[in-house]
């Protein structure tokens, strides 16, 4: 392809997520599913022989991943302090069986069919972290972003995503020989904590007085180019000690939740995220290989055998992540539908463990399955279980107007 053309395929992305999001909306289906559909109907084109966008998929994921970071930030203004204050022991009591159950399942159940036990840990590690990307976008399709279940959830999906990581690079360093040792965890682990409260403790006013300085003298492109840059800049910390890029680009958005500038900033997101947060779901359906499908192949039925046991243990463990709400049985089956997308971190850990060796092939290819599966299970769940006037599904009170205003 000429180095121009990858305009087109830009274009041609777009339009495939535009056409299937409008097609799935008619529906009464989330728009990203049918983003989820398009990428995984061109990866069968692509398995066809017929060329499209694999000469520039480095750079496709390179704009895919800067969407689902802008994605995560806009999520992360709508989290204030105060609102994970009020929602922290459910969400860290939903993270926590969020995270044991499909481990320890998905390590017994793959030990059952007789992988190595290194193998397991990989299995069994990839389905414990939650897709915050795809659940924040059904939930902001739903229009209940804003509700203390969306936050019990989010809140939630990001220590699932901080722990599973973190358990992922102890088994990796495992499966790469380097040694583990209790100082080397320790010394993980503080980085992390360190991380968390550098950002929300001294940074946080700091960044909200620079926004509001930013806007009152350059004006709102400069509040926005300020904030791009922030996130960035922390997306960026985050990789640097270990974690996924959008555990920092979340984190980025709570620290300016309470800026005087916030609702500024949000809109001055919204068109970006549209564009390239749709290209990146569009790029996660591309890895879908439909083929594998087939149950009349030979080659395909153990992997769909292993595939549908991980699947029932992927959906069954993060339901059983509700159980931790105790005094709300309302919400229970809300916030265990959303903790069910494995998404882009689900594929993050499998390729992990593809690269190192401890997932054969056939094995990643049944993963790759629980994660197609579970992506589009978990916004089908939300979409249905979520009454249409929540009835059920109470709002956390917004402040007003002049007291978001006035807060830094």
């Amino acid at each position: 392809m000429e180095p121009g053309s990858v305009f087109l395929v830009l274009c041609a992305l777009t339009v495939a997520g535009v056409t299937s999001g409008w097609l799935a909306v008619h529906l009464n289906l989330p728009a990203i599913l049918g983003e989820l559909t398009a990428g995984a109907l061109l990866a069968l084109t692509a398995s066809q022989g017929i060329p499209f966008w694999q000469e520039y998929e480095e750079l496709l994921e390179v704009l895919g991943q800067v969407g689902l970071s802008a994605l995560l930030f806009s999520v992360g203004l709508e989290i204030r302090m105060r609102d994970i204050v009020s929602v922290g022991p459910a969400s860290a009591g939903v993270a926590f069986l969020g995270i044991v159950v499909p481990f320890l399942l998905g390590y017994g159940v793959s030990m059952l069919f007789g992988v190595t036990p290194l193998t397991a840990l990989f299995i069994g590690a990839s389905l414990t972290a939650t897709s915050v990307g795809i659940t924040a976008e059904v939930l902001n399709e739903l229009d209940i972003i804003g509700s203390k279940g969306s936050k019990i959830i989010l809140n939630a999906a990001v220590l699932d995503d901080v722990i599973g990581l973190f358990i992922l690079t102890i088994i990796s360093n495992i499966a790469f020989g380097d040694e583990i040792s209790v100082g080397n965890i320790a010394m993980l682990t503080g980085m992390v904590i360190a991380f968390f409260l550098v950002v929300l403790v001294v940074v946080r006013p700091l960044i909200s007085r620079l926004t509001s300085f930013v806007e009152q003298t350059y004006g709102d492109n400069g509040t926005a180019m300020t904030s791009f840059a922030y996130l960035m800049f922390l997306s960026y910390g985050a990789a640097a000690i270990g974690l996924d890029v959008i555990v920092g680009a979340f984190i980025a958005g709570m620290s300016l939740s309470e800026s005087r500038v916030r609702n500024h900033i949000s809109a001055s997101f919204r068109p970006f995220i549209s564009v390239f947060a749709s290209l990146f779901f569009v790029l996660i359906g591309t890895r879908m290989d439909l083929s594998l499908l087939n149950p009349l192949v030979p080659e395909n039925q153990p992997i769909l055998i292993l595939g549908m046991a991980l699947l029932v243990v992927a959906v069954v463990g993060k339901l059983m992540s509700g159980l931790a709400i105790i005094h709300d049985t309302e919400n229970r089956l809300v916030v265990g539908a959303g903790m069910i997308p494995r998404g882009e971190v689900g594929l993050i850990c499998g390729n992990i463990g593809l690269m190192c060796g401890a997932l054969p092939g056939d094995i990643f290819s049944s993963l790759l399955l629980v994660v197609m599966f579970t992506t589009f299970i978990g916004p089908v769940f939300l979409r249905f279980i979520v009454p249409r006037r929540l009835n059920y599904y109470p709002r956390i009170p917004a402040e007003s107007e002049n007291e978001t205003e006035s807060g830094e």
